[in-house]
């Protein structure tokens, strides 16, 4: 049984060749562990494929839009104009938001 203990490498000699290969292959040597962003460094970035894949919304107008182009006809959204009901409804009720801080 010693005989084989005896022709395992060192400690010192599997953390050489761990880090020997981290160098090779370009990664990063963290023998305690430590909490690093070497991970979200290291991934590509999101943004670009996010904005490729979905594309600008500038092709589709908006009723906002419609607004703001035609001020004459003094449009009143619904969907605004049911949410600012219900706020109504929820402050006569005390559920709306609380009142700033004066100071």
């Amino acid at each position: 049984m010693s005989v084989v203990l005896k022709k395992l490498p060192t400690k010192e000699r599997l953390l050489q060749a761990k880090k020997l290969s981290a160098e090779i292959f370009g990664e990063i040597w963290n023998p305690q562990s430590v909490r690093n962003g070497a991970k979200i460094l290291r991934a590509p970035l999101k943004g670009p494929e996010v904005v490729k894949y979905y594309g600008t919304n500038d092709s589709m107008p908006t009723f906002k839009d419609f607004k703001e182009w035609f001020p004459e006809l003094k449009l009143v959204d619904p969907r605004e104009e049911i949410r600012m009901n219900m706020v109504i409804s929820r402050k006569k009720r005390n559920k709306g938001a609380p009142k700033k801080k004066s100071s």
